[in-house]
């Protein structure tokens, strides 16, 4: 059955690629290739959450007075809200510290070790990031857009 559906996707494949518009098909190939690997791809790690265990906390009125200009999002597992907020705001301190805005928090805050993600920014204006901190099987997740 398996080897009857891979003929049918070679036979579908070869025809194709003899269309005009075979050159995107064939630079598409790996990326699906890739996609459809990752889908089925390796077991659960300890020292990740999955997403679906993360759950949002509500800071709505909040957002400036979290320690970045702006705290946009917070999302916890095997924390509270409340607790989230003070290692946010610790974090911020830390990083504020640490090079004013646009600084970095390479020490742990109320015992979270903290990374934070890639940085999207508008030059000399602004940026958004994200920042993970984790103890043990506790994780906060936050983001946040810093001026300038």
């Amino acid at each position: 059955m398996i080897a009857a559906g891979l003929k049918e996707a070679k036979n579908r494949l070869a025809t194709a690629l003899n269309r005009p518009n075979a050159p995107r098909i064939a630079l598409a190939l790996p990326l699906c290739a890739a996609l459809i690997a990752g889908c089925g791809g390796g077991g659960s790690s300890s020292s990740s959450t999955s997403a679906a265990a993360l759950t949002p906390c509500d800071i709505n009125g909040k957002q400036q007075d979290l320690g970045a200009s702006y705290v946009t999002s917070i999302e916890v597992a095997k924390v509270s809200c409340t607790q989230a907020e003070k290692v946010v705001v610790a974090y911020h301190q830390c990083r504020l510290a640490n090079g004013g805005a646009g600084g970095t928090c390479n020490s742990q805050v109320m015992g979270f070790t903290c990374t934070e993600g890639g940085r999207q920014s508008v030059p000399g204006v602004q940026y958004n990031a994200t920042a993970d901190c984790r103890k043990g099987d506790a994780e906060i997740k936050s983001t946040y857009t810093q001026n300038f």
